[in-house]
């Protein structure tokens, strides 16, 4: 199974989100990293293109978010600033073997993400 999802968001929408919703929709590590952002307009940025990221990997799943908890979607960083996606919990569990790419995007006030997603066999 190869397959694509992408999706845009816009960043006013998640500067308007509150700290419950925040936390629901947000992995606690990328919650504590956005946190470290001191520029509201970049810390919103940070996590409306993770968001986008949460919701093309939905996409590209075929499933939106009905077999997936965005708090268990973790969109982090290598050091080189490549973006990757890591599962956890009942996500991980429903999908253990995806190799998923990910590529994310801003420029106010959108942010964007596209996710390719390839089963692994085995």
């Amino acid at each position: 199974m190869n397959r694509i999802g992408v999706d845009i968001v816009n960043i006013e929408r998640i500067s308007k989100l509150n700290e419950y919703t925040i936390n629901r929709l947000f992995n606690k590590k990328e919650v504590e990293s956005a946190n470290k952002i001191n520029n509201d307009k970049i810390r919103y940025e940070f996590l409306a293109g993770r968001f986008a990221a949460k919701e093309a990997l939905a996409k590209a799943l075929g499933v939106g978010f009905t077999k997936l908890v965005p708090s268990e979607i973790l969109v982090t960083n290598l050091e080189s600033g490549q973006p990757v996606i890591e599962l956890e919990g009942k996500t991980l569990e429903t999908y253990p073997k995806l190799n998923i790419q990910v590529s994310i995007s801003h420029d106010f006030p959108c942010a964007v993400a596209v996710v390719l997603i390839e089963e692994i066999n085995g």
